[in-house]
C-alpha cells in the first residue's frame, strides 16, 4: 500500500516509461496507471475497498476536464487496433469534431506511427466533398500524433447495409459519389488501398465520406512505406493482385468499389470464408459470383457493372473510377451502360479451340448472313429516330474567364448550383454533372453530337468572370438540335448577392422551356 500511495502522489507533468510494461506514464515512480491498479488489486495486498478509496482521496488529484492539445475530449466513439477516436470540442471555435490519436501501447510501434501519420498527411492533401476533411494535425505533450476531422454522425456503410440493401437506387447513388471521390484521389496520384464499408462514413444528410487513408500510396513515390506494414487491406474487399503483394494500380481501388457495391446490394461481400486466408484464396483463383445468383430481383445491368469491377485481370476492369461513376449515373438515368457483359474475344477463341467443327459452321453462317444483309441493305428502311424530349437540358461546364485561375472552383460551384436547382423541377429532364464532364473544353463542343449522345434537346452553357467582389455571369440556352439560341442573359452581381442567383436562373430557364413550376417548386427556387 505504501508503494501505491507513493505512485499516485507522485503524478508529475513530465513523462517516462513504465518499468513493467514500457508504456508512457506520468506516475512518479515509473509505473503506468494500468500496472498501478493491477498491483493495488493483487490478492496478497489484502487492501479493502475503503482503504483504497481513502488512499486515492489523500492523493488530492484534481478532477478536471481531459484536454488533448486544443481540444476538450467529450467521449470515446470508436477504437481499433491502431488508434482510438473521440468526440471532442475545439476550445475556441467550440466546434464538435472527431479526434483520432494513436493508442498509448502502440507508441513504440514504428509501423503504427508511420501508418497513422500517413493517414493524416494523405487525407489533409485532399479537398473533395465526399472525402472526410482533416482539420488539424498535431502531437500531444508526450509526442504521440493525433488529428481532428469532421464528425460523421451517420455511421458507416457497414452499419447502414441492412437498411440500404432493400434500396438499390440509393446504394448506386452513394457509390457513384464514392467513385467520384476516389477518381479525385487518383488524379492526385493517391491510391486508397483499403476501401471497405467501414471506411465509407455517412454525414448527417446521408452523404458518403471516404476515410482512413492509412494504407494510401502515392503513385509517383520511389519507395513504398506500407510494404513494411503487417496490414494490407481488408480481405473480401482487396483486389487479388494486392493480396498477393504484386504491383498494382488504380484498378485495385476499382475492385474494392465493386466489392462494396456487391455487399450493399447482396447483404454480403463477394467472397466469404472461415478465415481471412480462405477469403483471399477464393478471390485469387475463383471468378466472383454473379450478383443475381444471390439477389435474383436485381437487374442484369447492375450485375454487369459489378462483374466488370471484380474481374481478376486488372486490365479487364473499368479503366478509371470516373468510368465506373459514369456507368452508375447512366444506370440511374435509365440509359444503356457502357460496360460489356462479357469479354468475348478470349472466350470465343477458347470455345473455338475446343469445338472446331461447330466454330467453322458458325463462321460460315455468319459470313452467309452478312452477305445476305449486305445485298439486301437497300430494302431495309432506316429506322426513324425517336424525337428528343422538348423539356430536357444538359448544363455544360462553365468557362472561367477570371484573371485568377484559382477561381475555377467558383465557376464549378455556380454550375453545380444551377444544375441542382433545375433537377428539382419535375417537368425537366436534367442530365447529371458526371455525364457532361466529357465536354469540359469549349473547343470540343458540337451541339448536335452532344444532343444525340446525352439524349437532350437543349444545352445551357456559360462563362464566369470574377473581379474583386463582383461576379459577371453570361449564360446561353441553345436548342442543340439546330444550334439555335433560345434565350440568353447577362448577370452582374456582387459576390455576396450571387448566392440566390441559381434560383432566379433556374426559374428563367424553366420559363424559356415552357416548364410549369408547381407552387412548392417555385417557393423552393425563390428561397435559394
Amino acid at each position: 500500500m505504501n508503494r501505491l500511495a507513493q505512485s499516485v502522489s507522485g503524478i508529475e507533468t513530465g513523462t517516462s516509461k513504465c518499468e513493467q510494461c514500457g508504456a508512457t506514464t506520468r506516475l512518479g515512480d515509473g509505473m503506468c496507471l494500468s500496472c498501478f491498479l493491477k498491483e493495488g488489486l493483487q490478492p496478497e495486498q489484502q487492501a479493502s475497498a475503503a482503504a483504497f478509496e481513502r488512499l486515492l482521496a489523500e492523493t488530492d488529484v484534481p478532477d478536471k476536464q481531459w484536454r488533448l492539445g486544443n481540444y476538450e475530449i467529450l467521449e470515446e466513439i470508436g477504437r481499433g487496433g491502431m488508434g482510438v477516436i473521440y468526440r471532442a470540442r475545439q476550445r475556441h471555435s467550440r466546434r464538435i469534431v472527431a479526434l483520432k490519436r494513436v493508442l498509448t501501447y502502440q507508441a513504440d510501434s514504428h509501423e503504427t506511427l508511420a501508418r497513422f501519420r500517413r493517414e493524416a498527411e494523405t487525407a489533409a492533401t485532399l479537398d473533395h466533398p465526399n472525402i472526410l476533411p482533416i482539420y488539424e494535425v498535431s502531437e500531444s505533450e508526450d509526442g504521440l500524433p493525433y488529428f481532428s476531422m469532421k464528425l460523421a454522425i451517420g455511421g458507416s456503410l457497414r452499419t447502414a447495409t441492412p437498411a440500404l440493401c432493400h434500396n438499390p437506387r440509393q446504394c448506386v447513388q452513394l457509390m457513384a459519389k464514392v467513385a467520384c471521390a476516389i477518381e479525385y484521389a487518383h488524379s492526385r496520384k493517391i491510391l486508397h488501398r483499403d476501401l471497405q464499408p467501414g471506411n465509407v462514413l455517412l454525414d448527417a444528410h446521408g452523404e458518403p465520406l471516404v476515410s482512413d487513408f492509412g494504407l494510401a500510396k502515392w503513385l509517383d513515390e520511389q519507395t513504398d512505406l506500407t510494404r513494411t506494414l503487417t496490414t494490407f487491406g481488408t480481405p473480401g474487399y482487396i483486389a487479388p493482385e494486392q493480396a498477393e503483394g504484386l504491383s498494382f494500380s488504380p484498378a485495385a481501388d476499382i475492385y474494392s468499389l465493386g466489392a462494396i457495391l456487391f455487399n450493399l446490394l447482396a447483404g454480403r461481400p463477394p467472397f466469404v470464408g472461415a478465415n481471412a486466408l480462405s477469403v483471399i484464396r477464393q478471390a485469387s483463383v475463383t471468378p466472383a459470383p454473379k450478383l443475381r445468383e444471390i439477389a435474383p430481383s436485381l437487374g442484369r445491368d447492375l450485375e454487369t457493372i459489378i462483374a466488370r469491377c471484380l474481374e481478376r485481370d486488372p486490365k479487364a476492369r473499368y479503366r478509371s473510377a470516373a468510368a465506373l461513376a459514369q456507368d452508375l449515373e447512366r444506370w440511374l438515368e435509365g440509359r444503356h451502360i457502357l460496360a460489356r457483359r462479357v469479354l468475348p474475344p478470349a472466350r470465343i477463341w477458347r470455345w473455338s479451340r475446343r469445338n472446331p467443327i461447330l466454330a467453322g459452321a458458325a463462321a460460315a453462317c455468319l459470313i452467309l448472313t452478312s452477305a445476305v444483309v449486305w445485298l439486301a441493305r437497300e430494302q431495309f428502311a432506316k429506322a426513324p429516330e425517336l424525337p428528343l424530349p422538348e423539356k430536357s437540358i444538359a448544363v455544360l461546364p462553365f468557362e472561367n474567364f477570371s484573371d485568377n485561375k484559382e477561381n475555377s472552383y467558383f465557376a464549378v460551384g455556380i454550375q453545380d448550383d444551377v444544375l441542382t436547382s433545375l433537377a428539382q423541377i419535375r417537368e425537366l429532364k436534367v442530365i447529371s454533372r458526371t455525364s457532361v464532364m466529357a465536354y469540359q473544353k469549349p473547343s470540343r463542343r458540337n451541339m448536335r453530337e452532344i444532343s444525340r449522345a446525352l439524349g437532350v434537346a437543349n444545352v445551357l452553357e456559360g462563362s464566369v468572370r470574377r473581379t474583386g467582389n463582383r461576379v459577371l455571369l453570361n449564360v446561353q440556352l441553345i436548342d442543340a438540335r439546330n444550334d439555335r439560341h433560345i434565350w440568353a442573359q447577362r448577370y452582374d452581381r456582387a459576390v455576396a448577392d450571387s448566392i440566390g442567383l441559381q434560383g432566379e436562373l433556374a426559374t428563367q430557364i424553366a420559363a424559356a422551356l415552357k416548364a410549369k413550376l408547381a407552387p412548392e417548386e417555385k417557393a423552393r427556387l425563390d428561397a435559394r
